[in-house]
């Protein structure tokens, strides 16, 4: 293998643990919604998930900065590391959140939430399985629409959500919590979408 093509490795290999790292997150994220409170002792497990995202995101960043060569623009490079890192900070923040905001129960349309980003995580991961041949691999561009549907779904989903929080007769310190929670559980999502839209600039700019 010659240097450069083993230097283009590390990178797709850092993209693909990275994704993997994220749809494991959004798997104990999903289990904790279906049965909160059940399993609320899990939180700490997408702590843990987050923490290692941190890590392969400094490790790919560090990776950069030190690799005179790269196997596309080094900015979209940097952008993708950092979306896919955003979702595992965004499920991170809605878990803790729940603790923090002592709910009891668990609203629809959070589980909802919860799955829409395991879907999106799988398929990114699925993504980043092929990427390494993005120029022809038609499974790159199938997974990049596909989460940007999922992310639409979650759109109608959370302005739902947030409907019908305000039109339920609920104690108004709970609408403020629930709004919180939905508000960071769309972004999470649209975190998703972020990266999709990455992987976009770049099957564009390498047509």
């Amino acid at each position: 293998m010659s240097r450069v093509r083993h230097i283009e490795n590390q990178f797709y290999d850092k993209f693909l643990e990275l994704a993997h790292e994220v749809a494991n997150g959004a798997e104990i994220f999903a289990d904790i919604a279906h049965n909160y409170p059940a399993h609320k002792d899990r939180i700490s497990e997408v702590k843990d998930c987050e923490v290692k995202c941190d890590a392969i995101t400094r490790e790919t960043l560090t990776l950069l900065e030190n690799s005179f060569i790269t196997p596309f623009d080094r900015e979209d490079i940097n952008l993708l590391v950092r979306e896919l890192d955003h979702i595992a900070d965004g499920m991170d923040n809605v878990a803790a959140r729940f603790d923090l905001y002592d709910i009891d129960a668990m609203r629809p349309e959070a589980i909802q939430m919860a799955d829409l980003t395991l879907r999106a995580a799988k398929e990114l991961e699925e993504l980043f399985a092929h990427f390494e041949n993005f120029k022809k691999d038609p499974v790159v561009r199938e997974k990049m629409h596909t989460v940007g549907t999922i992310e639409d779904e979650g759109d109608v989903v959370s302005r739902q959500g947030l409907a019908n929080i305000f039109h339920e007769n609920i104690d108004a310190v709970e609408v403020l919590k629930w709004k919180s929670l939905l508000d960071t559980m769309e972004n999470t999502v649209d975190s998703c979408k972020g990266v999709a839209n990455v992987v976009r600039s770049v099957l564009m700019k390498n047509a």
